[in-house]
């Protein structure tokens, strides 16, 4: 990063510009966009707003938070229904409700002792990449209503596969921004492996459509073949842009698979994924790449700052994703990053890229 994240002063820095990156992306928004539901299993873009400013006033004011009875019910993660969720205040309410309590934020945080915020700083960054987590959510909600707030670039013409020799790596991070789930550090075997220089095109990806690749069962796994069919799922999630040398996003795991097959090649388990970001891997940033590993607890995993947070997905059926994406903040976007979805999720930025099929799989 390019300050020093344990400077209380860098740190408001940073939690200001994202709130300023926030408030931009609603900025020209209708009350109709904000309360607007395009599918069941995401809520409103004005909804994360009011969450946005519950989960910092819960977390960071303590005992003198307000936080009401009904602003719980409304904006907490297990409170309302996602059903119920478009019917909310003015877009007015919402912004004075921002506004609030990041007024009183900032006044205990510049109120903290040093010892105090040396206790805290690790939550008061959390909080942050909550925000930014969330600015992707909503950029992901107005994208299903086809308002794209910006577009990757197409890729780069460097398309030499990187190879990564076999050894020993630590993965994992254990800085202060670290989530719990990137923790503790851990030191890895690696086998030789040849990853491609940039995840899958549209153009690509648009030659397995072509070829029958939501017909063909052969390139399907048989949990992947029995979702597609189930579905009736024969296209992509996401419109085709006018450019079909951007990143494909709107991948699910099983459309990812499928493709890798296709292909003749694999998607590379996240340890792999992640050393090979290491190493400077190409094309790194323009969506989030699948695995092949299920999202699991590290050895010595401690839940933070509640058990909720990560643990409740350590199912083996949710999947890590890699790397970030074109409206990912970069804040988030570190090789030890662990995103994760279910396999059947589309709406992700979400693509892939592969690793040859001749290359053992390094666990």
């Amino acid at each position: 990063m390019p300050f020093n994240p344990f400077d209380r002063g860098a740190f408001w820095q940073a939690f200001q510009h994202q709130r300023q990156f926030t408030l931009q992306l609603v900025a020209e928004l209708s009350e109709a966009v904000l309360c607007a539901q395009p599918h069941p299993l995401y809520s409103p873009v004005g909804w994360h707003l009011g969450h946005i400013a519950y989960t910092e006033a819960f977390w960071l004011l303590q005992e003198s938070s307000g936080v009401s009875d009904r602003d719980r019910y409304c904006y907490a993660a297990d409170g309302r229904p996602k059903a119920e969720r478009r019917h909310l205040p003015p877009k007015t309410h919402l912004l004075s409700y921002l506004a609030t309590i990041r007024e009183a934020v900032g006044d205990r945080l510049y109120s903290l002792s040093d010892q105090q915020w040396q206790r805290e700083r690790r939550l008061w960054w959390w909080i942050l990449q909550h925000e930014a987590q969330h600015s992707e959510t909503i950029q992901m909600v107005l994208a299903m209503q086809g308002i794209f707030t910006t577009l990757p670039p197409p890729l780069s013409n460097q398309r030499q596969p990187l190879w990564i020799g076999g050894g020993r790596y630590c993965i994992g991070s254990e800085d202060l921004l670290a989530l719990d789930n990137e923790q503790p550090v851990q030191s890895v075997e690696l086998l030789p492996l040849t990853i491609d220089a940039a995840p899958v095109t549209w153009r690509e990806f648009l030659a397995f459509v072509e070829a029958g690749g939501y017909e063909r069962r052969e390139w399907w796994s048989s949990s992947g073949w029995e979702w597609r069919e189930a579905a009736e799922m024969t296209s992509p999630f996401y419109p085709i842009p006018e450019n079909l040398d951007l990143p494909m996003w709107g991948l699910s795991f099983y459309e990812a698979e499928a493709y890798g097959h296709f292909q003749g090649k694999r998607l590379p388990t996240e340890r792999e994924w992640e050393i090979a970001g290491q190493q400077g891997l190409l094309n790194q940033g323009y969506v989030w790449e699948w695995t092949q590993s299920p999202f699991a607890p590290y050895p010595g995993f401690q839940s933070y700052p509640y058990r909720g947070y990560s643990a409740p997905y350590f199912d083996g059926e949710h999947f890590v994703l890699k790397g970030g994406s074109h409206w990912t903040r970069p804040i988030l976007k570190r090789p030890s990053f662990r995103n994760w979805y279910s396999r059947t999720t589309r709406e992700v930025f979400a693509g892939a890229r592969y690793v040859h099929q001749e290359d053992f799989i390094s666990q």
